[in-house]
């Protein structure tokens, strides 16, 4: 039977699929599905009905003349979703509380008569900056971006890594190492740990933050604080400029406000292509960016990631203008942290330049995941065909303690006639 991988990274914004061969990191088929078209409300089952079945329907359909028959194939699923995970299962709190169950996929609990659900013969739920972790592992020099110079000479192998990153959200997650040969590991593996370090409390940085933490926390309907992901993000930019707009009226751009105003789950892309000179637009990107390189900073505190600290996410590779350079609102922020901020230093900072370092943590746990199944049958096979010389051995061991203890016994009669 033919073995396939399906991965899928699902944010707040888009669902991203891929169809893999065993052995190959490049997909055979990518597809990006619109959430809000797609999964429209809360319904069981739904992710499965409109997005995978559908995804690899088209892909059969594509290529059926040098796929095998679905019905004669395997696939190895991991899905990795913005959110915190339990028992295999992950809500998206930002899209009508769906659940994503990868039990329920894998057994066709919704969807029991589509025949491409049936080849789907394991489905693993990730959390989504665990797959940003796990991609991290093979991001290219060409890839990142140092920030603090020198960064790559600074890494320690065996140091901790963090991972940071704005998206629709805003993601966080750490990895750790394990020396060659501990746990039976051939080499350094890391492992990926979940964070939602994203929802901590915002800490505002001067007077007019102070005026914006309060319009916020009256929007929210928060009595004493609102998260930096409300500051943080997609939404947190467009939550940015709303405030600036209720504060400085007569700086509104009547057409850009418009296009705001109608963009709906767009509106921080409007505020950041209009982030121009003298504008509002440009003020509240300069906040969120301070804000961003703040808890970067803070996170590089907390862990001293001196296996590096990675920017990540959506925002990070189109904004990148606000983020490099010694005098960028991300890096002041960064290093702004008193006495302690000569710690920061020592901590190797890269900005990272993809944007699908979800599919590919995704596949690297497909991977494994497929490398645990077949390893285990493996070992079982071995098992059974070792059974009848275990048995055989086991044999001849207690025949051979037999006649250890019979030659003993008569030596001891022996000795006791004379």
């Amino acid at each position: 039977m033919t073995s396939f991988l399906l991965t899928g990274d699902i944010g707040g914004t888009n669902s991203r699929m891929g169809l893999y061969t065993i052995g190959d990191n490049m997909p055979l088929a990518i597809k990006y599905f619109r959430n809000q078209e797609f999964l429209p409300h809360k319904e069981d089952g739904i992710f499965e009905k409109h997005i995978i079945a559908p995804f690899l329907k088209q892909c059969w359909e594509e290529r059926a003349s040098t796929l095998p028959s679905i019905d004669q194939v395997e696939i190895i699923a991991c899905l990795a979703v913005a959110g915190p995970v339990r028992n295999n299962k992950a809500s998206l709190s930002n899209l009508h509380d769906i659940e994503i169950d990868g039990t329920a996929i894998a057994n066709q609990k919704f969807c029991p008569d589509d025949p491409c659900l049936a080849s789907i013969r394991v489905c693993t739920i990730i959390n989504d900056f665990v797959a940003q972790g796990y991609g991290c592992l093979t991001l290219k020099p060409s890839e990142v971006l140092e920030l603090t110079p020198g960064s790559y000479a600074m890494m320690d192998p065996m140091g901790p890594k963090v991972c940071v990153g704005a998206g629709t959200g805003l993601g966080e997650c750490y990895l750790t190492p394990s020396k060659a040969g501990e746990a039976g590991c051939p080499t350094t593996v890391h492992t990926c740990f979940p964070s939602e370090g994203g929802h901590v409390e915002y800490a505002p940085r001067n007077d007019l933050e102070v005026k914006m933490w309060k319009y916020l926390k009256a929007k929210f309907k928060s009595t004493n604080r609102i998260s930096v992901e409300r500051v943080v993000s997609g939404r947190g930019l467009a939550n940015c400029y709303e405030f600036l707009a209720s504060e400085f009226k007569d700086k509104i751009d009547p057409a850009v406000h418009k296009e705001f105003l109608e963009a709906e789950d767009m509106q921080g892309k409007v505020v950041a292509v209009n982030a121009r000179p003298g504008t509002l637009c440009l003020q509240a990107m300069e906040i969120m960016m301070g804000a961003y390189g703040a808890e970067v900073g803070c996170a590089s505190i907390k862990f001293i990631p001196t296996g590096g600290m990675y920017v990540t996410g959506g925002l990070t590779p189109k904004n990148i203008d606000f983020i490099q350079g010694a005098d960028s609102p991300f890096m002041k922020a960064y290093k702004d942290k008193g006495r302690v901020a000569p710690l920061l230093e020592s901590v190797p900072l890269f900005a990272v330049l993809v944007e699908d370092l979800g599919v590919r943590g995704a596949h690297k746990a497909a991977m494994m995941e497929y490398e645990r199944l077949h390893k285990n049958e493996a070992d079982s096979d071995v098992s059974e065909s070792d059974a009848p010389k275990a048995r055989a051995s086991n044999h001849w061991t207690q025949m051979l303690a037999v006649a250890t203890l019979s030659v003993l016994a008569g030596m001891a009669i022996s000795k006791a006639r004379k």
